[in-house]
């Protein structure tokens, strides 16, 4: 089927959802980052990694296992990478090694599976973020995306979480300006315009939910957003969080030259707080304290 569809080509997915939003922080419970992450994976790949993964949503909720229960129900039950990282916060110990065990398994599945990350993270500061920051986080994943298939020498497609329609919607014209201005294609490896996908029936989307809610999110509030003392999204748990999974994660990161010899892609981190580098959410860096 996909080589009458696609001449034989391997395909690469790249699956994209957020956290946090783009307002500005008012109040201890505003998210202190925008995160948006997206995993990348061969589509020949794609059949195992959702497999997998749907053992591993029966292996932690042991009622989807039982006799009578409908693959179709093992697919529309997610586990919400906000609702790990309430368990990874909880006073109960029991529900933090059941998150950690999760992760655990998620993160040996995205490795087995030869899966790589990207994101871009906004860390919050004292003015607003531009009113088009998710637009233009996308557009620029799309390019970091177009990287890696003009490396490859493949095609891809991208899919993006259904729940932000509006503001995926301005975000795929974006990028569908920038297929057709004049001058040329800047995206000549992606097969369409950035798509939008429903977690309940896209498994891979719940995959990239856990990766960027669970995983990308409260590291970045550990690493860059620590002077907002009274925030309720900071939590010590984080910081181990990062420090059990940021080497592994970093890893994972598509990284390569650009047209200057300097190395881009993977995770950018824009810090508008402190102005901490991108690798300070993989690790410790020397920080400058800025208290708001």
């Amino acid at each position: 089927m996909y080589q009458a569809l696609f001449g034989g080509h391997h395909v690469l997915l790249c699956y994209i959802d957020e956290s946090g939003d783009e307002q500005q922080l008012r109040t201890p419970s505003d998210p202190p980052v925008l995160a948006l992450g997206g995993l990348v994976v061969d589509h020949e790949r794609a059949k195992s990694l959702i497999w997998d993964f749907l053992q591993i949503k029966k292996r932690f909720n042991p009622t989807l296992a039982e006799p009578g229960v409908k693959l179709s129900d093992v697919i529309r039950f997610e586990v919400k990478g906000s609702d790990i990282r309430k368990d990874v916060r909880s006073g109960s110990r029991r529900r933090r090694r059941r998150a950690y065990g999760f992760l655990d398994d998620v993160l040996r599945l995205l490795e087995s599976t030869s899966v790589t990350i990207l994101a871009e993270v906004h860390v919050k500061g004292a003015t607003p973020l531009s009113r088009w920051v998710y637009s233009d986080a996308v557009a620029a994943m799309a390019a970091q995306f177009e990287a890696q298939l003009r490396a490859a020498e493949v095609p891809g497609m991208m899919i993006l979480d259904a729940h932000t329609k509006h503001k995926n919607v301005p975000s795929v014209h974006h990028v569908t300006t920038k297929r057709f201005k004049t001058g040329g294609d800047a995206f000549p490896h992606l097969l369409e315009a950035p798509l939008f996908g429903h977690s309940d029936s896209h498994v891979v989307l719940q995959i990239a939910d856990i990766l960027v809610s669970a995983l990308q999110f409260p590291m970045a509030c550990a690493a860059y957003s620590s002077s907002l003392i009274h925030n309720i999204h900071l939590n010590d748990e984080f910081s181990s969080l990062r420090a059990r999974y940021g080497t592994r994660l970093q890893l994972l990161e598509h990284r390569y030259l650009d047209a200057d010899g300097r190395r881009a892609g993977g995770v950018r981190v824009i810090d508008h707080l402190n102005r901490q580098p991108s690798l300070a959410l993989f690790r410790d860096v020397p920080y400058n304290f800025t208290a708001l």
